[in-house]
């Protein structure tokens, strides 16, 4: 089986990563003064080509193997190390660092995106979106957000810090309003404990605070699972409103099972924005969707 998604993961993380850097080439060259490309071009469009051949691969491959989402990732690790590096040899891959850094940066990036796709195709129909923390500081410096004072300094002081993956806004009339914050990581280890940190702070602040996670397979372990729910003398309280998982962890408590249609996604983010609009000062940590 392992074979058999890596060879997947090759060949669409090629087919994609080649048709995307094509059609912008041919863009640029087109809209160019002097038709050809500059080095600062070229390496914007290979960013943007590998973030596209990350997400795709990952969304597609959800789908033909639901149960093997930490060997799907990582075979998308290796094709995207093998790409930047050209060497075959696994065990020179790994010491290929400016490889493992391009992947560092593109990896984070197209979780964000496919997360921000996929919730707003499952909220279309709904006043919320996802944001990027980019989006949300456009409607900010437009004067758009109708959130009060206080939220808004807050939220500024988010952004300007990086604290976030995406934000979850909603509409009342014509009226925009920040009500979630977002972590997407594609595993529960990494930087969890700084993460549950932020997370409780945007639970103090009166926030939704959710993340989403490629790899759970770590909320498994009794450490990790009282991590997100709390109830213990190490984690009294809950560290998010909810953790979503991907690679289809057993769910418990404030851990549930992601699929790609984000559907309890959708629920969930109704029951969020109506409680924070209706009920504001009983949104604390304790507010659990049903």
């Amino acid at each position: 089986m392992e074979n058999q998604i890596f060879d997947y993961c090759l060949n669409k993380y090629t087919v994609t990563y080649q048709q995307v850097k094509q059609d912008l080439e041919n863009q640029a060259i087109e809209t160019s003064r002097n038709h050809s490309l500059t080095v600062s071009k070229i390496g914007e469009i290979e960013k943007v080509a590998q973030l596209e051949a990350i997400k795709t691969t990952m969304i597609d491959g959800r789908l033909l193997y639901p149960n093997s989402i930490p060997v799907l990732w990582n075979s998308i690790y290796k094709v995207h190390l093998y790409r930047k590096s050209g060497i075959s040899d696994p065990v020179v891959v790994a010491n290929a660092i400016s490889a493992d850094q391009s992947w560092k940066a593109s990896s984070g990036h197209a979780f964000e995106y496919m997360t921000k796709e996929l919730a707003n195709i499952a909220l279309a129909d709904t006043p919320i979106k996802f944001l990027l923390q980019k989006d949300l500081n456009t409607l900010i410096r437009a004067n758009e957000l109708a959130n009060e004072v206080r939220d808004i300094s807050w939220i500024k002081e988010q952004v300007a810090t990086d604290n976030y993956d995406l934000y979850a806004v909603g509409s009342v009339g014509d009226k925009i309003y920040c009500f979630g914050c977002v972590q997407c990581k594609t595993s529960i280890r990494d930087r969890v404990s700084r993460d549950r940190e932020l997370s409780s702070v945007a639970m103090q602040a009166f926030f939704w605070s959710i993340s989403l996670v490629i790899d759970g397979t770590q909320l498994r372990t009794p450490k990790y699972t009282n991590m997100v729910n709390g109830g213990t003398t190490t984690f009294v309280q809950n560290g998010w409103h909810g953790m979503y998982d991907l690679s289809a962890t057993t769910p418990g408590g404030r851990i549930y099972n992601l699929d790609m249609d984000f559907a309890i996604i959708r629920e969930h983010a109704i029951q969020a924005f109506d409680a924070w609009r209706t009920q504001r000062q009983w949104f604390t940590h304790e507010w659990m969707a049903k």
